[in-house]
């Protein structure tokens, strides 16, 4: 597909997730490797919230004494709350939203009760609903899955300071994780699993792993994260005009009609690094560490941003398309990996740099690798929420290139 055409379809595509109607959800300042978001703060006086599915909106909001629904939790919010959530699953008659903030020192939280299991489930939400909303700063959501939303997981809109970790987003009718709108920063986005999300009614062009999208805003992280068996991409950074950093991510299997769409139109790129937003500097987001393979179009695609995009010491294995297209971009490709991609290595143009990759001249061979069986990397996560331990891609004879993998 030209890139003329890509970038219209995607216009197209993007400009309906405008409205702000869409679901947002939130997370935990958590301190790491590259992180620029805040450490999280104990709250000075907090006030803990508890939620089960034996409770009652009338009761109190106690252990001994939960509420039912979390509307009425999310109703008592307010800085330094922190919702605890019982085991069990959870269907919210309309879409989760706050506008209400934390501070550094007084973050609100929504997190399970210990170790027990929390699913939020969307099915009986109205057409293009989304699980939760946040126009909030400063909160932290962790540990939940949300799932089968008609509109989407989670959305963030103009919002700062959070962290979303730990979080399971899955089967919605839209992007799993969404942050969007101008003054967006400082968000983290850590040890995601964001699969299977579809968009039926629109050909499947619109949903992806991970959307950071329409907006501006310095800081944010993703790391960490498992974005794959998306209709559309696995991360999406279309139309963002601020420098993003991906790192320890993987995306893998997007692109595919799984679902047996009419005139399907996903695109299935692994990392889509955006395009340019008219009137707004070309964002320099970084990518390192991470693997992209089994896509349906590249692995790593600059998709029309011709900012100086940095890759450094990614994988893309088995790619339908490109390994790595980043043609019209200036970009800085340093011991990167490509092997067996449908289309072949690299589309690097006349702009892009390339050093020390397996397809650059005079660059390392292509080295053995342990194993090509994905299997391990699809195991169960660790204990603190890391990506699994895996063999798959790692470079055997120990040659400085590609993904670490772990």
């Amino acid at each position: 597909m030209g890139l003329r055409r890509k970038r219209g379809r995607h216009r197209r595509r993007k400009d309906r997730t405008l409205p702000l109607g869409s679901a947002v959800i939130v997370a935990s300042a958590v301190a790491g490797v590259y992180l620029t978001a805040s450490p999280e703060g104990a709250s000075a006086v907090p006030t803990t919230v508890y939620v089960a599915t034996h409770g009652s909106d009338s009761n109190t909001g106690t252990l001994n004494s939960p509420y039912r629904t979390l509307e009425k939790a999310f109703s008592s919010a307010k800085a330094g709350t922190v919702i605890k959530v019982r085991g069990g699953t959870y269907y919210p008659s309309r879409t989760l939203h706050s506008s209400v903030s934390g501070t550094a020192r007084e973050r609100v939280q929504l997190r399970p009760y210990g170790a027990e299991k929390v699913s939020i489930d969307g099915s009986r939400l109205g057409e293009g609903a989304s699980l939760l909303s946040l126009s909030a700063d400063y909160w932290t959501v962790s540990g939940i899955e949300l799932r089968n939303a008609p509109g989407g997981g989670l959305v963030c809109t103009s919002c700062a300071k959070n962290v979303f970790q730990n979080l399971s987003t899955h089967g919605n009718g839209d992007t799993g994780l969404t942050l969007r709108g101008d003054n967006t920063h400082d968000n983290v986005i850590r040890n995601l699993d964001s699969y299977g999300n579809h968009d039926d009614a629109t050909g499947g062009q619109r949903a992806d792993g991970i959307a950071i999208t329409h907006g501006s805003g310095t800081g944010n992280v993703v790391t960490g994260s498992r974005l794959f068996h998306n209709s559309d991409d696995g991360l999406d950074l279309w139309m963002w005009a601020s420098p993003v950093t991906i790192e320890h991510s993987w995306a893998f299997g997007n692109g595919r009609n799984r679902w047996h769409i009419p005139y399907f139109k996903g695109n299935g790129s692994g990392f889509q690094l955006g395009a340019d937003r008219p009137h707004a500097p070309s964002p320099a987001h970084v990518v390192r560490s991470s693997a992209a393979w089994d896509n349906s179009k590249a692995g790593f695609d600059a998709g029309g941003n011709t900012g100086a995009l940095r890759l450094q010491r990614t994988t893309a294995f088995a790619n339908w398309g490109k390994g790595y297209s980043v043609a019209g971009s200036r970009a800085l490709l340093t011991r990167n990996l490509a092997v067996s991609n449908g289309r072949g290595s690299a589309d690097t143009g006349r702009l892009a740099v390339s050093r020390d990759n397996n397809w650059s001249p005079g660059g390392p061979a292509t080295p053995p690798l342990v194993t090509t069986d994905p299997t391990t990397a699809l195991g169960t996560r660790r204990q603190n929420g890391a990506l699994p331990v895996t063999s798959f891609l790692v470079v055997m004879d120990r040659t400085a290139i590609g993904s670490t993998m772990n």
